[in-house]
């Protein structure tokens, strides 16, 4: 074998061995001219193999990464459907109040109705524009009450 041949041979490993000494961490952080660099003088096979681990890691990398982003965006969803479903209740509590205190009044509607109608009350109903807008039905005003004959 002669001397250059040898000389190249030893280069070849020693260089292959020193770019698989390389860690995972300084593989993933080097540019690509940095890699081409260190490739250069290598075997093809090992070009490659050293190209796909840094691919794998690489990709690697990039999935970690992509778990995290999902797991957090889940926490953030899981945290305003939260807030959204006591919102909700709060509202449904509201809105259950609410409910009641207009059946209240309209109990004492039907009430007032009643007692005018038994006592002779003459009653008007308002003019539209004085209609509450959350009662269905007009409200009516007292204007005046005939002496009852008994």
């Amino acid at each position: 074998m002669s001397k250059k041949i040898f000389l190249s041979q030893c280069k070849s490993e020693a260089l292959a061995l020193s770019a698989a000494q390389i860690s995972d961490d300084e593989l993933v952080a080097m540019t690509v001219k940095e890699l081409n660099k260190l490739l250069k003088g290598l075997p093809r096979d090992e070009t490659i193999k050293l190209k796909q681990r840094r691919r794998t890691l690489k990709n690697r990398g990039y999935a970690a990464n992509c778990r995290e982003k999902r797991m957090s965006q889940k926490e953030e969803l899981e945290t305003e459907k939260e807030r959204l479903r006591a919102e909700v209740h709060r509202l449904q509590r509201e809105n259950d109040v609410v409910k009641m205190e207009l059946t209240s009044l309209k109990n004492k509607y039907d009430a007032l109705q009643r007692f005018a109608e038994v006592n002779r009350i003459k009653v008007l109903t308002p003019p539209m524009f004085l209609t509450p807008p959350h009662f269905g039905h007009r409200e009516s005003m007292i204007v005046k009450s005939e002496p009852s004959q008994a």
